[in-house]
């Protein structure tokens, strides 16, 4: 019976370590995706957008979620200042092309507020729905 604890002690310990392995390859191959594209982003010149704060892409995927599911939250502003999300999230600033998860627990408005160095501000909206 020892022997079977044993082998099943080590199979699990296999497992896991696979498992671990599994998820930080995943964790550095996302880290490295963003680095490459910030680098990108940073290189390149801005397109011309004249120099009015705009909204460029306010949108969510999936918008239908089921209770504990996540979704993708993508945003992108020209000439803004400052990028605000309510409700708050982390991670927000000004971007050409931002994306961030979401988790909410019940139907959520997100609103997206921009503002430029000018003063003024644009807004848009966005409903995700959480089924029960």
């Amino acid at each position: 019976m020892r022997q079977v604890v044993r082998y099943m002690f080590v199979a699990m310990a296999f497992v896991l370590l696979y498992v671990a392995w599994t998820f930080y390859g995943r964790y550095n191959s996302n880290r490295e995706y963003e680095r490459t594209v910030e680098r990108k982003h940073q290189a390149a010149p801005p397109p011309e957008f004249g120099s009015e704060v705009k909204i460029l892409q306010f949108y969510a995927s999936p918008m239908v979620l089921a209770k504990g599911q996540q979704a993708i939250l993508c945003y992108g502003v020209a000439n803004a200042k400052t990028v605000r999300l309510e409700p708050a999230a982390e991670g927000i600033r000004p971007s050409l092309n931002r994306c961030l998860y979401v988790a909410p627990q019940r139907d959520t408005r997100y609103t997206l507020t921009a503002e430029g160095a000018n003063g003024k501000r644009v807004t848009e909206s966005l409903e995700i729905q959480v089924g029960r």
